[in-house]
């Protein structure tokens, strides 16, 4: 196996090598090897037929050269005529002298007699060595054609070789003349890169190349029964001894578990890990059976799916390259793919795509997928191990799947965070009418930090205030959009309206120096702030060590839902608002710290 990138390269076959051209040789004649000399009209003639050089003096009267050619029907090494004489007949109407030559005799072995092969330019009887009893060099090639063939619908090793980065005329030319030469062909030498340079990096294991060989056997037979009937038993057996010994510098995993690929059962396994609708215990026929998803896969084309699902898999460390297809090589072999058709990125396959409800792809249905993969992966009896290898690569793609994609698991963020203290701001007694100039706020900036990480993805509001009776407080966050969360309304009071009427809530206190804090998916409600086991003997929220001071956001009549319906996927640069107002008179309050944090990413999904 021979690699021009980072694969071994077989994009098609049926790249046959041109014969070696010998290089151009001038042909003795019978009457070659006539030597001129026009300044002296000398002329000296050699056959080839005897040991002795005959010289015929000619004294020229018409023109200063002699020509010669070795067409001519006239032998003048055996001329009767005085050496003295002049003669007119020796004399050409060319005033020059000439020497009369052909081509090589041969540029292929068809150009020469059956028992003659072409060498250097010259049919030369035809040796019976290794070389020829393979078909020479035409035959080489045909054996490598059929080898390559064979390897492509061979689905054991296939995956190193169905990706359109494959180079198939240098694969195929390289081992030609591995062969060529080792058989002992003439003028044939291996220019190609090492073994152990070429395959480094590929992770071929010793089941690889076992079958690499047998493939390479079962071609040799085909050869002996065809075109080389000459080849014995002695010679495959050679030829196979010749590619074991370059095991050594070819394979990397002698144990056949280096890499998950590997340890699942190569491309084989994962084929049928993958399955197909009616292979039961299969991913796509747990799919197909699950009434929460299979809604989205209704006008699915399953022999593509199953390649390409088969095909990203093997991708995660092993020789297939997901996104790079080529024509299928034969029968059942990588079906519904080609060259120019290749597997799509997940935002291309996956966008627009709806149920047969008209609903979007969401983070639920993306972990019903990853838990029907899991269920099949455990039938077939993939370890916990490599079971999260591939769940580690294939989840991420969650973001480039769902249409929220903000909401996937594991996505990587870091903290901004911004705060005033000390602010010291009254909360108009009564003042609250639903509008944000009603409220006392506190505004935040938040800088441009100068990388990628900008997106909101997550809010934490921690609030110092000292107030009696919160029963009469709402809490607002504002984004620098104006998008308005509403994050506190009033607990223990059931409004109408957000419109600061009615009465009265709750009556316990909040003191500034235990703040309290806001958070989706904190365990307690920010409606239920107040109950008892909030309060300390005083009756103030989070005091003396009590642990309700983390509420979930509750809006009451107010506008918003969560931090995450209003933020998520926002951009946290700009002026922040932490807002707060009063209704019913009588119990009054003051804002003194405000802090946000912010866990933002870098911009995720697909454009």
């Amino acid at each position: 196996m021979m690699r021009r990138a980072r694969f071994p390269a077989l994009l098609c076959l049926g790249f046959m090598l041109a014969a070696c051209n010998g290089d151009d040789v001038i042909a003795e004649s019978e009457t070659a090897g006539t030597d001129s000399d026009s300044e002296t009209g000398t002329t000296t003639n050699t056959t080839n037929t005897t040991n002795t050089t005959q010289t015929t003096q000619t004294t020229q009267t018409t023109t200063p050269t002699t020509t010669v050619s070795s067409e001519s029907d006239t032998d003048v090494s055996a001329t009767d005529t005085d050496p003295t004489a002049t003669d007119p007949t020796a004399t050409d109407t060319d005033p020059t002298t000439t020497t009369t030559t052909t081509g090589p005799e041969c540029v292929e072995n068809s150009d020469c007699d059956e028992g003659e092969m072409c060498t250097e330019g010259a049919c030369v009887p035809l040796e019976d060595n290794l070389c020829t009893r393979l078909g020479e060099m035409d035959g080489i090639n045909a054996l490598h054609t059929d080898f390559v063939g064979k390897v492509l619908n061979d689905q054991k090793i296939n995956g190193y070789f169905l990706n359109d980065d494959v180079d198939g005329a240098n694969l195929i030319g390289c081992l030609d003349e591995q062969i060529g030469e080792a058989a002992g062909c003439p003028g044939v030498t291996y220019t190609c890169l090492d073994m152990l340079t070429a395959h480094t990096g590929m992770g071929i294991s010793t089941q690889d190349f076992g079958d690499l060989a047998v493939d390479y056997s079962l071609a040799l037979d085909d050869h002996q029964a065809g075109l080389a009937p000459n080849l014995t038993d002695a010679d495959k057996t050679g030829i196979i001894d010749i590619l074991a010994s370059m095991a050594p510098d070819i394979v990397e995993d002698a144990t056949d578990d280096a890499t998950v690929y590997q340890r699942v059962g190569r491309k084989p396994a994962i084929l049928g890990l993958i399955g197909k609708p009616g292979e039961v215990d299969s991913f796509v026929d747990n799919v197909a059976n699950d009434v929460e998803i299979n809604g989205f896969f209704g006008n699915s084309d399953f022999d593509r799916l199953n390649t390409c699902l088969t095909r990203q898999v093997s991708s995660i460390d092993g020789p297939i390259l997901y996104g790079q297809e080529v024509d299928s090589p034969g029968d059942g072999i990588d079906i519904g793919v080609a060259l120019d058709n290749q597997c799509m990125s997940m935002c291309d396959s996956h966008a627009g795509m709806i149920d047969d409800m008209d609903m979007p792809v969401t983070v639920v249905d993306f972990a019903a997928l990853a838990g029907d993969l899991v269920t099949a992966m455990t039938t077939a009896g993939v370890t916990d191990e490599d079971q999260a290898a591939i769940l580690g690569v294939l989840g991420p793609m969650c973001t480039d799947i769902v249409s929220d994609p903000l909401n996937c698991p594991g996505i990587p963020t870091q903290p901004i965070e911004v705060s005033n203290e000390g602010i010291g701001a009254a909360i108009p007694d009564n003042g609250y009418n639903g509008s944000i100039g009603s409220m006392s706020c506190t505004a935040l900036e938040v800088m441009d930090p100068g990388d990628e990480f900008t997106i909101v993805n997550n809010v934490t509001l921690e609030l110092g205030v000292d107030h009696t009776w919160i029963g009469d407080t709402t809490v607002k966050v504002v984004a620098p959009d104006d998008t308005v969360l509403t994050v506190l309304s009033r607990p223990g009071f059931a409004e109408g309206a957000d419109d600061g009427g009615g009465c009265c809530g709750d009556s316990s206190n909040l003191e500034s120096a235990t703040p309290i804090s806001f958070r989706d998916g904190f365990a307690t409600d920010a409606e239920d702030m107040g109950e008892g086991a909030n309060l300390d003997s005083n009756g103030v929220v989070c005091k003396d060590g009590m642990n309700l001071c983390e509420y979930s956001p509750n809006p009451g009549a107010g506008p918003g839902v969560t931090f995450g319906s209003e933020f998520l996927g926002k951009s946290v640069i700009g002026t922040w608002q932490v807002c707060i107002g009063d209704s019913v008179g009588g119990d009054t309050g003051t804002l003194q710290t405000a802090k946000l944090t912010f866990d933002v990413s870098a911009p995720i999904g697909c454009p």
